[in-house]
């Protein structure tokens, strides 16, 4: 189940990168059209040292996606994480209550779902833009 919603969530972000064509860094000639064109970019080859705008992007909407999860949804995924693999080996005796933590489960999705499928994604504008600085 954490692997459907993992992508689901992925989708989702994708999708609104795709959308987002309003105030690309890359510059008007790059030939990128969108936002994830040059997240693919960014992850394929170099990031820029607008990076971490692009990565405060990705969190905001990857937020807002996992606030929209039911309960548990939200604890599948966040038993995938590193913090939440290492709750589960504890001594149930000595662990704290089920401490599922939104920003775990941002981090998890945006490494193994979104980033994951930057780096592998391509499409036509993508493919220039690597060409032409290949």
């Amino acid at each position: 189940m954490a692997e459907q919603v993992c992508r689901r969530i992925t989708r989702k972000t994708i999708a609104a990168l795709q959308e987002s064509k309003r105030s690309l860094l890359s510059g008007d000639d790059s030939g990128l059209a969108t936002t994830w064109d040059e997240i693919c970019v960014q992850v394929q080859l170099e990031e820029s040292g607008a990076w971490d705008a692009y990565e405060d992007t990705v969190r905001q909407i990857l937020a807002d996606q996992v606030a929209k999860l039911s309960g548990y949804e939200r604890e599948a995924l966040w038993l995938q994480t590193s913090p939440g693999e290492d709750w589960q080996c504890e001594d149930e005796s000595d662990r704290e209550a089920y401490p599922v933590c939104d920003d775990d489960i941002v981090e998890y999705v945006l490494n193994e779902g979104v980033f994951a499928e930057a780096a592998n994604w391509t499409n036509r504008r993508i493919r220039r833009f690597l060409d032409a600085d290949g």
